[in-house]
């Protein structure tokens, strides 16, 4: 807005798939695999998920030490990710696994998530810029660090390239250029990196 003093901004915050077209939105932005679709998706950046969980929960019930053990503590799960309570892990080196989980809480919203792991009530399964700032703050600690989910996209979609509104490519780019800057962008020397590029 600083850049920008003239711009409005009518900001609709929902985690179910939205259609811009039927819809009247001029921009959507999407986590994670896409399906077909008739809209432009513009890469922005890119995430992971991450296991974590407060440390009051992890002082009440200790930290698993391997991804097996997930099914014998309460997790929180997120309802809209694609594999429900089957979380998929890998390490660095490449090995794989999918991990069957009991979730105590079942949650349709994100933050709500987050908002719930915070509080002690168990452990989330969430892309990393989410958890970012608790992580760094110690108000969550990631578990299974050697374990981490896949990486996923975060797009900016639209319905055409045709005649694309000035309003839309300035914001696309602002979203870029402001995803570029860490903790957002991977690390190069990061080995999770390497992963990312062969998703």
């Amino acid at each position: 807005m600083t850049q920008n003093p003239g711009v409005r901004l009518d900001i609709f915050l929902s985690d179910r798939n939205v259609d811009p077209v039927e819809e009247g939105y001029d921009l959507v932005v999407r986590i994670g695999h896409l399906s077909d679709s008739t809209l432009v998706a513009r890469l922005l950046t890119t995430t992971r998920m991450v296991l974590c969980a407060s440390p009051a929960y992890l002082s009440r019930n200790g930290s698993p030490s391997h991804p097996d053990e997930l099914i014998h503590h309460s997790t929180l799960a997120y309802s809209y990710y694609g594999s429900g309570d089957e979380w998929k892990l890998r390490q660095a080196q490449g090995m794989e696994l999918k991990v069957r989980v009991e979730p105590k809480i079942h949650v349709n919203n994100g933050a709500t998530c987050r908002t719930l792991a915070l509080a002690g009530h168990g452990i989330i399964f969430q892309p990393d810029f989410m958890m970012n700032s608790d992580l760094q703050k110690g108000a969550l600690t990631e578990i299974l660090p050697d374990w981490k989910g896949e990486s996923m996209g975060i797009y900016a979609m639209y319905p055409t390239r045709n005649l694309l509104p000035l309003k839309v490519k300035l914001l696309c780019d602002f979203l870029a250029d402001s995803l570029r800057i860490p903790p957002w962008c991977i690390d190069d020397d990061d080995p999770w990196a390497r992963l990312s590029a062969a998703d």
